[in-house]
């Protein structure tokens, strides 16, 4: 037989088990519901990063690298310094680097700023083109670049200075802006 001190232990053990389990239980249905107002997105900085981009067709049509990239969550925002890019389309490759640059928080938008330097491969029947200018806005899904800013421009061995520009680099076409200064170098 049980001692009646060892049977109100063991009583009194079992309530707490079964008050156990159940507190357990109820908690752990409400914790697999999602908690509402929840802000799920997260701040991230990344560092000597490479990114590879794709086209709809799954082919490289962008390539960018960089030491530091520091994503805002609460505002979508990323920040980039220095960073390289490698256009690619229809066999045109742009360079462009810069010092750094504020991606918009839809993705479709780069404002590169500092001294940058947009550079196209000479090709065959095409001189090489250096752009250089203080501020450059990248529309990434029409690949159009444009500034309002001081823009020099080398193709070849003509070069140009203007105030503003824009560049269609789908179809190598440039529109200088205000104030445009020509320099054309005669071939001897």
């Amino acid at each position: 037989m049980i001692a009646p001190k060892t049977a109100r232990g063991v009583l009194v053990l079992t309530a707490l088990v079964a008050l156990t389990y159940w507190a357990s239980r109820s908690t752990s249905e409400h914790s697999n519901a999602p908690i509402p107002g929840l802000d799920t997105r997260l701040d991230y900085a990344l560092q000597d990063f490479e990114m590879q981009f794709y086209d709809g067709l799954g082919q490289p049509s962008a390539h960018l690298r960089a030491p530091r990239l520091a994503n805002d969550a609460e505002s979508g925002i990323a920040q980039i310094s220095r960073p390289v890019f490698d256009i690619i389309d229809r066999g045109n490759i742009w360079l462009i680097n810069a010092e750094s640059a504020t991606v918009s928080a839809d993705r479709q938008r780069v404002v590169l700023q500092g001294d940058v330097r947009m550079k196209r491969a000479a090709e065959e029947g095409q001189a090489p083109l250096d752009i250089s200018t203080s501020e450059l806005l990248l529309q990434i899904a029409t690949r159009i670049a444009s500034s309002e800013r001081r823009v020099h421009i080398a193709e070849g061995r003509d070069t140009m200075e203007a105030l503003g520009f824009t560049i269609d680099m789908t179809v190598n076409r440039f529109q200088l802006s205000d104030q445009v200064k020509l320099r054309y170098a005669v071939n001897p």
